[in-house]
């Protein structure tokens, strides 16, 4: 395999030419390179019918040769096929690095698409893994642009790129905000970041009128990983099934966590009056808040927990969180998830956006 000089102006850059941007930098660096050692990498071309040629590999070298005036360029020949041509050209930029991950995966793709090959034969080709392959058509065809340039730029890297990418369209620039703020370069501490991200809304569940199988059967319908017993205390002369040693056990089995924060509840000397309506709900609400501050509740550290933790419901008796046609009564539950929703953290990862009574 011979090195040929050939005339510049007979050279094509056509379809096998796979770059989407140009790094003018690069191209002064090489006419600097060139201009003190000349060309020492030729570039490789494919002969046509009508004796020009196609350019496989080596468009910043030709772009630079150009601009130094060059009327020739050293090159190699090689006959290929369209596809071994354009993997060539691919491999080649992938070897010197002159490629964004993101260019890598569409280029990937248009190869895969053209000539109706496999992820593993593409792989085979490049010499690289199937599942480099993978994550490179995920960086390519489900970034967010901002993302995309963030990688490109060096931002994010290939990993953290990879996690945001999981996500829908439409949540990745702001959760690349997130991502960037807090400098998160570990796919593992993006994979936290992400969870809490997307936990968003705050449930709310009371089991009167239920079973423990209705209850369990709507906790499952919502993917709930906590529920957190908000009832001063955890047991039921009416219903039995729900005593808080029942619910533990019963919730292990399910791979639910089971948590009884008895400091949250409403003690029967406020309950009772309120139940027969000798306390207003502005004074039972009054009273509530005056209890949190009393028991010393941590508002920041409990939403953390929530936020952390995956999605969590706060369960009380009351069938409805507020008063309805059945029910006159408001449920303590209403408050807290009030004060949960409109919990004002300068972290705005800590924050609930909305609250759902099942």
């Amino acid at each position: 395999m011979s090195i040929m000089r050939i005339k510049i102006s007979k050279i094509k850059i056509g379809k096998h030419s796979i770059r989407d941007t140009i790094n003018e930098e690069h191209i002064k660096e090489i006419m600097e390179s060139f201009k003190l050692d000349g060309q020492w990498n030729p570039i490789i071309v494919r002969q046509d019918n009508n004796g020009s040629y196609d350019l496989i590999a080596g468009h910043y070298r030709l772009q630079a040769a150009k601009e130094l005036g060059w009327t020739e360029i050293e090159a190699i020949s090689k006959d290929l096929e369209d596809i071994d041509a354009d993997v060539l050209s691919l491999k080649t930029n992938i070897m010197h690095s002159e490629m964004s991950p993101t260019e890598k995966g569409k280029v990937i793709n248009k190869i895969i698409n053209d000539y109706g090959i496999s992820q593993r034969e593409i792989a085979l080709k490049l010499g690289i893994s199937q599942g480099q392959v993978s994550k490179l058509l995920t960086l390519a065809l489900s970034l967010h642009k901002s993302v995309a340039d963030a990688l490109n730029f060096g931002e994010i890297n290939y990993g953290v790129a990879s996690i945001i990418g999981s996500l829908d369209l439409s949540l990745q620039q702001n959760f690349l905000k997130f991502i960037i703020e807090r400098n998160i370069t570990q796919p593992s501490m993006a994979t936290s970041l992400k969870a809490m991200f997307l936990n968003t809304i705050i449930f709310t569940i009371g089991y009167q009128g239920k079973s423990l199988d209705d209850l369990i059967d709507i906790l499952r319908e919502n993917k709930i990983n906590n529920l957190i017993d908000i009832r001063e205390s955890g047991k039921s002369s009416n219903k039995p099934e729900f005593n808080t040693e029942i619910l533990k056990r019963e919730f292990k089995k399910i791979n639910i966590s089971y948590i009884h924060k008895p400091e949250l509840g409403v003690i029967y000397q406020i309950r009772a009056p309120y139940i027969e309506n000798y306390i207003d709900p502005k004074a039972f609400r009054g009273w509530y808040n005056w209890h949190l501050k009393e028991v010393d509740f941590n508002l920041s550290e409990f939403v953390k927990f929530l936020k952390t933790n995956g999605k969590c419901c706060l369960m009380c008796m009351e069938k409805f969180a507020k008063p309805n046609k059945t029910q006159k009564n408001y449920c303590h539950r209403d408050f807290l998830a009030d004060i949960i929703i409109n919990n004002e953290n300068k972290d705005s990862l800590l924050h609930f956006e909305k609250r759902m009574d099942l």
